[in-house]
């Protein structure tokens, strides 16, 4: 038998625990099980494994389940797979072989990996079994922060790693994840998205949440980082537009439909509903065109103190 970890979302939408939902995921969220928890030791994670195997990450519960029974109750009420890592003996491999189920029964959506830097053949490999993006938790901005927060491996293995990826899976298919408030300044976090781009690859944006799951990050700078990426994401320059000292946007943006800045980012379908913040809000990281409307007027409030009229 093999286990692993779902979010209380997935495990809702397929009938496996009877839990309300506010928005659904249409991405099943499944990570990798480790009762000792990952052996890598970031600070800010509740897998690391000085939390002993804490059954959260972000704001969300993950029950460890047994990947036949999600077999058993597997249904098509999905866009995507999101299978996610943790450190520790032989992690790779193993995760090969719980895509390698999930393909079976599940031959036709597309997959997501995040995981660490591994040895190429084993991105290749996961490549061969359907994986066609892959996320890579850099989540640092500045060198000097990577060793504060402990993260495993050094900084520049994960740049070179991030590159060898986009070699792989090419270029806008390799999401390297950033988590805003561990201490980056804006500047300093616009400069690390500039090189994540440059390389070929794209930025998923998360905002660090405590232990409690209380979101740390001032909502008025989230959006400014919001609005950097879909900047880049449109090829454009964010020094052009954006103030850094007074944090303000001074310039209009060149670009239409700007509230697609706030909705979740990372692979296409990943909207990861309530990872990062409460369903009372404020609403980081929007999942649904629905939720963004129940928001507007204050999405509005919060562009308008950095200068932006929608």
């Amino acid at each position: 038998m093999v286990l692993i970890r779902a979010s209380v979302g997935t495990l809702a939408v397929l009938g496996l625990l009877d839990f309300k939902l506010v928005e659904k995921p249409m991405t099943a969220y499944f990570l990798q099980y480790s009762p000792r928890g990952c052996n890598a030791n970031c600070v800010f994670c509740a897998q690391s494994h000085s939390r002993g195997g804490s059954d959260k990450l972000g704001r969300v519960t993950w029950p460890v389940i047994s990947l036949e029974t999600v077999e058993k109750y597997w249904k098509k009420s999905f866009t995507r797979i999101c299978f996610q890592t943790v450190i520790k003996p032989g992690f790779p491999s193993e995760a090969l072989s719980v895509l390698m189920t999930m393909r079976s029964f599940e031959p036709e959506l597309p997959i997501s990996l995040a995981v660490t830097p591994i040895p190429r053949h084993y991105l290749v490999e996961a490549k061969r079994l359907g994986v066609e993006m892959l996320g890579v938790g850099l989540d640092t901005s500045t060198p000097v922060l990577f060793e504060e927060w402990s993260k495993p491996h050094s900084w520049e293995l994960y740049w070179k790693f991030t590159e060898r990826a986009v070699e792989i899976y090419g270029e806008g298919n390799v999401y390297v994840h950033l988590i805003m408030g561990l201490g980056e300044s804006l500047r300093e976090l616009v400069e690390v998205m500039k090189r994540i781009y440059r390389l070929g690859a794209r930025v998923a944006l998360f905002n660090y949440v405590d232990e409690r799951g209380s979101p740390r990050v001032n909502i008025r700078y989230y959006r400014l980082a919001q609005l950097a990426r879909f900047i880049l994401e449109h090829e454009l320059d964010p020094d052009l537009y954006i103030n850094y000292e007074k944090s303000v946007v001074e310039k209009d943006l060149p670009i239409s439909n700007i509230v697609g800045a706030f909705y979740t980012s990372g692979c296409p379908g990943c909207n990861r509903p309530f990872y990062n913040e409460s369903p009372r809000g404020p609403l980081y990281n929007i999942p649904s065109q629905r939720l963004l409307l129940a928001y507007y007027e204050k999405l509005r409030e919060e562009l308008r103190s950095i200068g932006v009229i929608l």
